[in-house]
This record gives C-alpha cells, sequence and structure tokens, in this order.
C-alpha cells in the first residue's frame, strides 16, 4: 500500500483554498458594512449633535430676546451664556448680529451670513475652520420676535467624532467577532465535505499496483463522478493494454522459442556426424550462440512476465520448500563444474503470500548467477530464515567491487569480467521487479565465503504473513 507523500509548509491544499474563496466574501462584506456602517454612524452623530446646536441657538435667541426686552446690554461673560456655550469636550463659538449686521456678542470670526444661505425659521448648517480645527455651526435668524437677528452657535467635532466611532465600534466589533468564530466552523465544514475525497483516496492507494479494476462509484458524490469516471476509464485502457502484452508474450514465447529448438536439434544432429570432423568446431560455437540466445530470449520472456503479471496469482506458499527444489534443480549444473551447491534452512515452513511462479524465477537467477560467479570446485550456499523471510544466496567467487554495486541491477549491465562469463545481464534485473511486485528489497554484498552474497528480504507485513 503506498502511503501518501509528506505535506510541506506552505503547499496549496484543496482545504486551505475553499476556506480563502468562503472567507473573502465575509472579508469583502465586513468592509463594505464597515463602510456604510460609518457613513450612517456619521450622519447619526452629525443630526444628534445638530439637534443639541439647534436646542442651543433657540435657547440663546431666548435670552437674548429676554435681555433686550429688558433694555439691558447683552454680557458675553454672563452666567447664562457660559452655561449654555460651555462644554466639557467641544470648543463652542457664538455670535449674535442685530437687524443691520451689527456683531452685539460673541466671536467676530463668524460672519453674518448672506440673505440668499438663510430660510427662516429653519437653522442653517455648515462647517468652518476656526482656530485650525474644524467647527460645526448653526445660524437661526428670527424675522418675527426679533427681524433681522441672527444668532450663531459654533462647536469643534470632538463629540461627534467619537460618537460616529462608538457607534462603528458598536456595529463592526461583534460581526469581526462572529466572522473569527466561524473560521473554525468553517474548517470543519470543508473538512467534512471533502471527506469523500479522502475515503476515495483510500481506496484507489490500498489497491495493489496490478488491481486494475473499476473503481465502484456507489456513495461517491456527485461532484465525484467525473474524476471517478474518468480514472475508470483509463484503468479500462490501461488493462486492455496490458491484456495485449500478455497476448504478445504468449505468441512471443512460442514464436521465438520454437525456431530456437529445431535449430538446436539441427545443430546437435550435426555434431553427431563424425563424418565431417572439419566443421565440428563451428558447430560447437553454434551450439554455444543458440544456447545464449535461448537463455537471453527466456529471460527476456520472464522479465516481462515479472513487469505484468498481476497478482491474481498471489497466494499463500513455503518459501523454505520452493527454495530447497529450486536449489535442487540446480545440482546437476554444479556438479559439472564440481560446485558444492547446498542448503540451509529450517525444517518447519516459512509461509509468505505472493506469485509463487515469479519467486521461483528470482530464486533461480539467484542461483544461477552465484554458479556462474563460482570458480570450478568452488562453493555456493542457499539459505532461508524467517523474521523477515530471507531467501539467500552466497558463494566463493570474486564478489562484488563496490564501484559495481549500484550498477549491478540494471537491464543489460554485465561485470567488467563478463567476457569470461555467460549470462544476458537481465538476470538480477529480473530478480529487483520480482521484488518490487512482493513489496521485497534485494541487497547485495559480500559473504562469508569471499564471493558475493544476495538477499531476497520480504518486508511488506502483506506479503511476508500468510
Amino acid at each position: 500500500m503506498s502511503r501518501p507523500p509528506e505535506r510541506r509548509r506552505g503547499e496549496p491544499t484543496l482545504t486551505r483554498a475553499l476556506l480563502g474563496w468562503l472567507i473573502l466574501p465575509l472579508v469583502v462584506a465586513l468592509a463594505v458594512s464597515a463602510y456604510s456602517t460609518y457613513r450612517n454612524a456619521n450622519q447619526l452623530a452629525q443630526t444628534e449633535r445638530d439637534l443639541v446646536l439647534e436646542g442651543i441657538t433657540d435657547d440663546l435667541k431666548e435670552y437674548v430676546s429676554s435681555t433686550l426686552e429688558s433694555r439691558q446690554p447683552l454680557d458675553p461673560g454672563a452666567l447664562t451664556i457660559s452655561l449654555l456655550i460651555g462644554d466639557a469636550r467641544d470648543r463652542r463659538y457664538f455670535a449674535v448680529y442685530d437687524g443691520s449686521g451689527r456683531l452685539l456678542a460673541g466671536d467676530r470670526r463668524l460672519r453674518r451670513l448672506a440673505d440668499d444661505r438663510i430660510d427662516a425659521p429653519r437653522t442653517v448648517y455648515d462647517d468652518l475652520v476656526l482656530d485650525g480645527r474644524t467647527v460645526r455651526r448653526a445660524v437661526l435668524r428670527d424675522n418675527e420676535d426679533m427681524p433681522g437677528f441672527e444668532i450663531q452657535v459654533a462647536e469643534t467635532t470632538v463629540r461627534r467624532e467619537r460618537l460616529a466611532l462608538h457607534l462603528l465600534r458598536g456595529v463592526l466589533v461583534p460581526q469581526a467577532i462572529v466572522i473569527l468564530l466561524s473560521i473554525p466552523l468553517i474548517w470543519f465544514g470543508i473538512s467534512r465535505g471533502l471527506h469523500p475525497l479522502e475515503l476515495l483516496r483510500r481506496r484507489i492507494s490500498g489497491r495493489s499496483a496490478q488491481d486494475l479494476d473499476a473503481i465502484p462509484v456507489d456513495h461517491t458524490p456527485r461532484e465525484l463522478l467525473p474524476v471517478v469516471s474518468a480514472l475508470n476509464d483509463l484503468l479500462l485502457r490501461f488493462k486492455a493494454v496490458q491484456q495485449e502484452q500478455r497476448r504478445f508474450i504468449a505468441d512471443a514465447a512460442h514464436q521465438i522459442k520454437t525456431p530456437l529448438a529445431v535449430l538446436t536439434a539441427e545443430i546437435d544432429l550435426a555434431l553427431s556426424d563424425k563424418g565431417c570432423t572439419c566443421a565440428q568446431p563451428t558447430y560447437a560455437r553454434l551450439q554455444a550462440a543458440v544456447s545464449r540466445l535461448t537463455h537471453l530470449v527466456g529471460q527476456l520472456l520472464a522479465l516481462a512476465h515479472s513487469e505484468s503479471d498481476a497478482d491474481r496469482a498471489h497466494a499463500p506458499f513455503d518459501l523454505a520448500e520452493v527454495a530447497r527444489d529450486v536449489t535442487g534443480e540446480f545440482l546437476p549444473a554444479a556438479a559439472r563444474k564440481r560446485i558444492d551447491l547446498g542448503f540451509e534452512g529450517p525444517e518447519h515452513a516459512i509461509p509468505v503470500r505472493g506469485n509463487v511462479v515469479l519467486v521461483r524465477e528470482a530464486m533461480k537467477n539467484l542461483v544461477d548467477n552465484a554458479l556462474k560467479f563460482a570458480p570450478e570446485g568452488g562453493t555456493v550456499t542457499a539459505s532461508v530464515r524467517s523474521g523477515p523471510p530471507v531467501f539467500a544466496v552466497a558463494d566463493s567467487g570474486p564478489g562484488i567491487p563496490d564501484a559495481e554495486l549500484p550498477l549491478i541491477f540494471q537491464r543489460f549491465h554485465r561485470a567488467a569480467d563478463s567476457n569470461t562469463t555467460e549470462g544476458s545481464g537481465l538476470g538480477l534485473a529480473i530478480v529487483q521487479e520480482v521484488a518490487r511486485k512482493h513489496g521485497a528489497v534485494v541487497t547485495a554484498g559480500r559473504s562469508a565465503l569471499g564471493g558475493a552474497l544476495f538477499e531476497f528480504r520480504f518486508e511488506d507485513e502483506a506479503v511476508s504473513q500468510p
């Protein structure tokens, strides 16, 4: 079973993308709400403070009217005016003009308005700058009790700004808190919504590399159906290609091996003819060449089988028994070279699960490789052990140079002394391919006999257990 790749920090994920696209509208909505709330709050604060100014101008008008009726002069420092104009936060200004436009009391910088700007008896508001600060002014002109009189009251905007900010904070802070609190909920909802993707990943990663059956679409969300359908179509096409490859292998085995067998028989017949001794060396070389060609074709077909064979044949088998049988098959070949071929292993079974045909082929290649490189009169030992299951082959040959170790499993790679050793350069490539199919590992090193040591170790628990 393949493991999901490790996630790197900063790597884009679908969850983060969805979270970003969901939060973005909320942030935009919060910004629009902030702008709208600020305008409304500012307008509300403006209206509220304008009403205060209007009330002050009305009270100031009553004071001025009663003072003039009593024929007393206006005193800007009078207590009544101080109470009307004084404020703890804002600074206020006032001005009183009579009908002739003469300033009776107040700040001269508050100039009398032009007649076309007054719509009596309504109060007129405008903004101006005094002492470097913006002030809001209310102007009331009385054309009934005091014809032509104009009452002006102005104040700075400290209270207005604080009131607008208070209103804005009262609306935006709860909204921002709600958005922040909703992020974990949105994250949880996205994770739950993407759970079918995780289930689909597990179903696919839980398959072996040879399982090309269609992925079931039961209980698959509608949004994932196009993806699953595309994967099933790809699996169907790959399965068809694999079946075509298997048919080609079967045809090639028949079409290639049959002529080679006929050719070998003809050469053997020619060698048996003692009447033409001058051609015997030529026939012997032909026989050796055909033998190597037959071996190469067999290796190529075995490699193709190992690459395309599905695990439909995977079943429990006894590793020790198979290794013992394979070793026994090479006893005649070892006897011809006077090589001591032995087997070491426990009497009890070592159960594993896999394709016994492919594993047997891998064992044959390892033993055959050891017999080729072991010198005449040398030693080759095949062995098995459990925990985890391992098949090992050691020989007393020249061993493998350190420089050759990274290259020996490459296809068609042959050792430096290959001129004196028969071989196609495919044996170890086949072994490695079979090991990959079974979640196993093939290692090479130096044996206690002085030559090479190859170990075929089953590490996948699904394979190394019955």
